[in-house]
């Protein structure tokens, strides 16, 4: 569930990068902010740290930020550092792609396979989905050897799961509940 300060905010930098007609080129500086936070999760608390001046975090953001994100982004950063929500920056990140993603009717799919699958393999099937979903699919490929073979795919809406494991789960599933 979204919270009202990831809905605000990252609802309000969505809405300044539409204004400024600038939502690729931000969207490109919040998915290297994700990676950023993603690799160094210190980060945040450190900015939240009450034992450090507000100032000085806000150099901080400054030093670390300015020059590889955008000025809406960098600001967008310090205000929630001002505003004791810096916590939700993920949160806000996600929220701004979520809309991205909206706006651009492209549909997040995860495919898990027992073997990787071919980049031809990957094509054909985003060609597939995207015509099944009628969205743009953004195909995420996973490995994972349990589902023995056949595909499993997840939107977020639903589960679609062809794989031997779940054939073998279904089955399983009848005989339990059959009574002899």
């Amino acid at each position: 569930m979204r919270s009202d300060v990831q809905r605000e905010y990252g609802g309000a930098l969505w809405t300044l990068a539409v204004e400024d007609g600038c939502t690729e080129s931000m969207l490109d500086d919040v998915r290297a902010l994700q990676t950023v936070l993603a690799e160094n999760p210190d980060y945040i608390r450190l900015i939240r740290c009450p034992d450090i001046p507000l100032e000085e975090r806000i150099n901080l953001l400054s030093a670390a930020f300015r020059g590889s994100v955008s000025d809406h982004v960098l600001h967008f950063m310090m205000l929630l550092a001002e505003r004791g929500h810096f916590a939700s920056l993920p949160d806000c990140l996600d929220e701004f792609c979520r809309r991205f993603d909206e706006a651009n009717n492209i549909e997040n799919v995860t495919v898990i396979s027992a073997v990787a699958l071919t980049r031809a393999q990957k094509q054909a099937l985003g060609q597939k989905l995207s015509q099944k979903l009628c969205k743009n699919v953004r195909l995420t490929a996973k490995v994972d050897p349990s589902v023995l073979g056949g595909l499993r795919v997840e939107t977020q809406g639903a589960s679609m799961d062809g794989t031997v494991r779940g054939q073998i789960e279904s089955i399983r599933e009848t005989l339990l509940h059959t009574v002899l």
